[in-house]
């Protein structure tokens, strides 16, 4: 998960890892607003609240639980406890914990949430949350869940969302950090912004991507050997020009003009992922 990648950062740079655990505690804690420090989802103190509230509403650690604990998480969350959580979700006159959380938003955050432990969701909530796409505010992040959606195993396997979180930003780049040829830091596998890798997400057993584009139809959710590239974001891909022309209403908001598509590279694939 992602903040283990974090954690190998703060060792390559030096902090002291107590110290680091703190800070990282306060903020999934909602002791330090650390407000917006990214595009994706899980970037925003918002975005943790919506996690904390979750948590304390229906008694269970959603939100990086301990090593020791996450199994029992997990066996609650396939055991019902999650179907509830989606189903209270929601509901139409869902009052979420934080008065401006909207519950839209709430319901994709607890799909991540679900998925980055590997618990099993039921269709009927993976359909719905496929609705939910014209309620995040850009495309990296409706590129996040629509991916996470297309994507996931839904048989154990834990989904890597492609999100840095703060403290991960505190320095440049992923890890590991060699030395290049003039001696200075390089860091591989790693765009120095805000995400990890294409940025979409993946499968715990599948290597990352480097494009960050839709490996999906954005319309249809079909996936073509060739599809079609919005040429104003590059993000945005569809099957051909009937699909593209009906989702222009909802892309239209979100679609920003962009020089290039963002491309990171990626290491190999390991042995277990190509097995």
């Amino acid at each position: 998960m992602a903040h283990a990648r974090d954690l190998l950062q703060a060792m390559i740079s030096g902090e002291d890892v107590a110290s680091w655990a703190t800070r990282a505690a306060d903020i999934l804690t909602g002791e330090i607003d650390v407000g917006i420090w990214g595009k994706g989802l899980l970037q925003s103190h918002d975005d943790y609240q919506i996690a904390k509230d979750l948590s304390k509403m229906f008694d269970c650690k959603l939100f990086y639980p301990v090593e020791e604990d996450k199994e029992d998480t997990i066996k609650k969350l396939n055991d019902g406890l999650l179907a509830k959580m989606f189903d209270k979700v929601l509901e139409r006159d869902f009052q979420p914990l934080t008065s401006y959380h909207k519950r839209e938003r709430v319901a994709i955050i607890l799909g991540i949430l679900a998925m980055l432990l590997g618990a099993i969701i039921e269709d009927r909530h993976m359909r719905a949350l496929r609705l939910l796409r014209p309620w995040l505010p850009n495309m990296e992040q409706q590129l996040q869940l629509v991916t996470a959606l297309d994507e996931y195993k839904n048989d154990g396997t834990p989904w890597e969302l492609g999100s840095k979180g703060p403290l991960a930003l505190q320095n440049t780049g992923d890890f590991p950090v060699i030395e290049g040829s003039e001696g200075q830091a390089v860091v591989p596998f790693d765009c120095g912004d805000e995400f990890y890798y294409s940025g979409l997400g993946h499968s715990l057993d599948e290597p990352p991507t480097s494009e960050m584009s839709s490996k999906v139809c954005l319309e249809c959710w079909k996936k073509p050997a060739t599809l079609r590239r919005c040429t104003r974001c590059k993000m945005a891909r569809y099957c051909n020009t009937a699909c593209q022309r009906a989702d222009w209403g909802l892309h239209k908001k979100v679609c920003e003009r962009r020089k290039s598509v963002r491309t990171c590279p990626v290491p190999p694939p390991t042995d277990e992922q190509m097995s």
